[in-house]
C-alpha cells in the first residue's frame, strides 16, 4: 500500500466514527515530511516523547509519595476507567487499543473513600527491550493537585521493576506545565517532539 493509499484508509477510518483524519508523526522526520509534501500542512497537539531510567524514577516517587495510599493495579482494564480518562470516551476501538498487544499490560486506579476512580494509568510492558510505556495517565479535575498522579506512576513503575523493566517513557502535551514539572523532577528528558497531521 502507497503512502496516499494508507493516509485515505486512515482518513475513512476516523471518517465512519465522524472523527477528523489525523496521524501522528514525529516532526521533521522523513515521514512526517512525505505527508506534508502530499498537501497535509495543517497541523495540532504538539507532544513530546520523554524517557527515563526506570529505578531512579521509582525511586524519588516512593520519597515523595503518599505511602498511605496506593494505587488499584489490575491486568484488566477496570469498566469506570473512562470516567477519568476521558480521550478515548465514545470510541470503541480504544479500549482494544488498550488490552491488546504483546506487552505484559496493567492498569492502576487510585480511589477515593467512596469508591470513585479519581486517578487512573496504563502501563505495557516491553520484556524484549525492558522498556515500560506509561500511557492514558488521567486524573479528574476536581482531585487534581493532591499528588494522585505520583501514586500511579509509582505503583505502575514499582509493577514494571518487577516484571524486569529497567526503562519508562511516556508521551506529555507540550503545554501541560504542571506535568512537565512532575517530569522533570523524575529525571525525564525528551527524546522526540510529536505533532498531528490533519487529514
Amino acid at each position: 500500500m502507497t503512502l496516499p493509499e494508507s493516509l485515505n484508509a486512515v482518513r475513512h477510518w476516523f471518517e465512519e466514527r465522524g472523527l477528523p483524519g489525523r496521524v501522528q508523526t514525529v516532526e521533521g522526520s522523513s515521514l512526517d515530511q512525505a505527508i506534508a509534501a502530499l498537501g497535509y500542512r495543517e497541523t495540532e497537539g504538539a507532544a513530546l516523547r520523554r524517557s527515563a531510567p526506570l529505578r531512579p524514577a521509582l525511586e524519588i516517587l516512593r520519597a515523595s509519595a503518599n505511602d498511605a495510599r496506593i494505587a488499584e493495579l489490575t491486568k484488566e482494564l477496570p469498566a469506570d476507567y473512562f470516567t477519568v480518562y476521558r480521550r478515548g470516551l465514545g470510541i470503541p476501538e480504544f479500549q482494544t487499543i488498550l488490552t491488546t498487544g504483546d506487552a505484559e499490560i496493567a492498569f492502576a486506579v487510585v480511589r477515593g473513600d467512596n469508591g470513585e476512580a479519581l486517578s487512573v494509568g496504563r502501563v505495557a510492558i516491553d520484556k524484549a527491550t525492558g522498556h515500560a510505556g506509561i500511557a492514558a495517565l488521567a486524573t479528574s479535575e476536581h482531585a487534581r493537585r493532591r499528588g494522585l498522579a505520583r501514586i500511579v506512576l509509582r505503583d505502575l513503575l514499582a509493577f514494571s521493576a518487577e516484571h524486569g523493566a529497567e526503562n519508562t517513557y511516556l508521551e506529555v502535551e507540550e503545554q501541560n506545565v504542571p506535568a512537565l514539572a512532575l517530569y522533570d523532577s523524575l529525571g525525564f528528558t525528551t527524546a522526540h517532539r510529536y505533532h498531528t497531521r490533519l487529514l
